[in-house]
């Protein structure tokens, strides 16, 4: 969606901006605190790639104290995208990447010309996205008005340009039909590790697994530290959108597809009319989670010669799914400074996580969105897992310890053969809930537009003696304790079919009260 309406109508609306997803992702709704930015975490030695219409990188969330222009990349016919050049020590963009430049698409009427200083996002939709997930203007990462939830940040941009004659995304440079390796791979070698999408492909049928979404699996797959962040779309009435109504390819098993909060005015606690559902034709529990998508940001003037600071108030999932990137960068830089299990930086605990470690530790974060608006009023959310929300909305402080916290946090990364079972003993102490979250990154399974399920390889999560129904569906499970006994639990995670491969990897996150467990004794066996 575009511009909403002036900035000048929403002066009197402070908090429905980057203002309020600082604070709400950090604490929760209606909750003034900055938990992670007190700790030191914004974002800092992360990368995230955009994918979308540009940037309009001379604004001041995103310019460079001498004004200098990002590196560019193009390509050709031929060669395909070039990608080596990159200045990491740029303040906030790295790399700019023309996807549909004319030197690749000599002749094309809507290809960009990098000469061109209104080329660079000349529609808005990039930059404001750009914004909603690592803005910072005026002192470097202290939080000024409209900054983004990882400020720290860099960013790779990766512009695919505007047609309204592309059929499958409205941006030629994604390709139609949709191809998405060597566009996950530029990104990849640039250093982008978090990848934010807010597009749906219109050329695939709605909550498929499309080629593309085969495509995005299959990379994440063989490039496990690669997270890909996509939104769900937007329903253009009032009404309930249909089941199955997310786009594709960001209903893949791999990726982390994120729905929205906020109706207007309302706060995170409020599911939007506009948010599409899940579930994926499969069965598969999508969005995973849902963010902010009533958002206060960065925009374009159209020109990267003007050196303004535009912003504007802007609605649609579009600004969801780069929030949820900027947080899943926060939560990287928690596992890349080495702040688990301590909650201190510590340079002896630094760990390169893995995209289904931050995947499952942004849902261990997710707390349920209690309301939904109706023209009619709000009314009660469906209970997560739900097709509204997935596992709901992350509050981050929730996952992540920080010394005097009650709650703690446990991971395990680790691996499974089929029929083996691996087990996490942990003391768990009445009074706080306990969670635990199994993601695994999935072979990528048969392209379908129809209801075969896509799951390949197949783990499933107990605890203890906790009843639960196998899920042979997700390659997510999640089970919790609203309020345990004190005793020790055993968790584990068993190989229970695999398809593909002697071992599957996987990430364990479980929050609570808890602390390893004594050591089994060994018994003496008589004869």
């Amino acid at each position: 969606m575009r511009k909403l309406f002036a900035l000048v109508a929403i002066l009197s609306l402070p908090l429905l901006a980057n203002e309020q997803s600082v604070t709400s992702l950090q604490a929760g709704w209606q909750i003034a605190r900055t938990p992670l930015f007190d700790h030191g975490l914004h974002g800092e030695g992360q990368i995230i790639a955009v994918l979308d219409t540009g940037l309009d990188y001379d604004n001041c969330f995103f310019a460079e104290p001498d004004g200098a222009a990002p590196p560019i990349n193009t390509g050709s016919p031929s060669g395909g995208f070039d990608w080596t050049n990159v200045i990491p020590s740029r303040r906030k963009v790295i790399a700019y990447d023309f996807l549909y430049s004319c030197a690749q698409f000599p002749g094309a009427p809507d290809c960009e010309n990098p000469s061109d200083p209104k080329a660079f996002d000349n529609q808005g939709h990039g930059t404001h996205a750009a914004a909603s997930a690592a803005a910072d203007r005026g002192t470097p990462i202290v939080h000024d008005y409209g900054d983004a939830i990882a400020p720290g940040a860099k960013l790779v941009i990766q512009d695919a340009g505007l047609s309204a004659t592309d059929f499958c995304t409205s941006r030629p440079g994604i390709g139609c039909p949709v191809k998405l390796t060597p566009i996950l791979d530029q990104a990849y070698k640039q250093g982008a590790r978090i990848h934010s999408n807010s597009w749906g492909d219109h050329g695939a049928p709605t909550a498929s697994y499309s080629q593309a979404a085969h495509d995005l699996d299959a990379f994440v797959y063989s490039h496990p530290d690669m997270l890909v962040v996509f939104n769900t779309g937007n329903y253009q009435t009032t009404d309930n959108p249909p089941a199955s109504s997310l786009s594709s390819p960001g209903c893949a098993k791999n990726s982390l597809q994120v729905g929205g909060t906020r109706q207007q005015n309302r706060d995170d606690g409020v599911l939007p009319s506009y948010s599409l559902h899940g579930p994926a034709r499969d069965g598969r529990i999508k969005p995973d989670v849902v963010g902010p998508a009533f958002v206060l940001a960065g925009d374009t003037d159209g020109d990267v010669t003007s050196k303004k600071c535009d912003m504007s108030y802007q609605g649609g999932t579009s600004w969801a799914a780069p929030t949820i990137a900027g947080a899943a960068a926060l939560v990287r830089q928690y596992y890349t400074d080495g702040y688990y299990p301590s909650g201190y930086p510590t340079p002896a605990d630094r760990r390169t996580p893995s995209a289904a470690l931050l995947k499952a530790t942004i849902i261990s974060a997710a707390r349920q969105v209690p309301l939904k608006w109706t023209p009619a009023g709000d009314v009660a959310a469906l209970p997560v897992p739900s097709v509204e929300q997935g596992w709901g909305f992350p509050v981050l402080d929730d996952a992540l310890y920080f010394p005097g916290d009650r709650s703690k946090l446990r991971v395990v990364e680790g691996s499974v053969a089929q029929g083996e079972t691996a087990t996490l003993r942990l003391q768990v102490n009445a009074g706080t809930p306990l969670k635990a979250v199994l993601v695994w990154t999935d072979p990528a399974g048969a392209v379908t537009t129809g209801t075969s399920p896509n799951l390949v390889n197949d783990l499933d999560l107990r605890i203890g003696a906790l009843p639960v129904t196998a899920d042979h569906t997700n390659n997510v499970e999640v089970l919790s304790i609203a309020a345990p006994a004190s005793g020790i639990y055993a968790i584990d995670v068993t190989g229970y079919r695999l398809n593909s491969g002697s071992r599957q990897d996987y990430a364990l996150v479980v929050t609570g009260d808890v602390s390893s467990a004594p050591a089994l004794r060994a018994r003496a066996v008589r004869h």
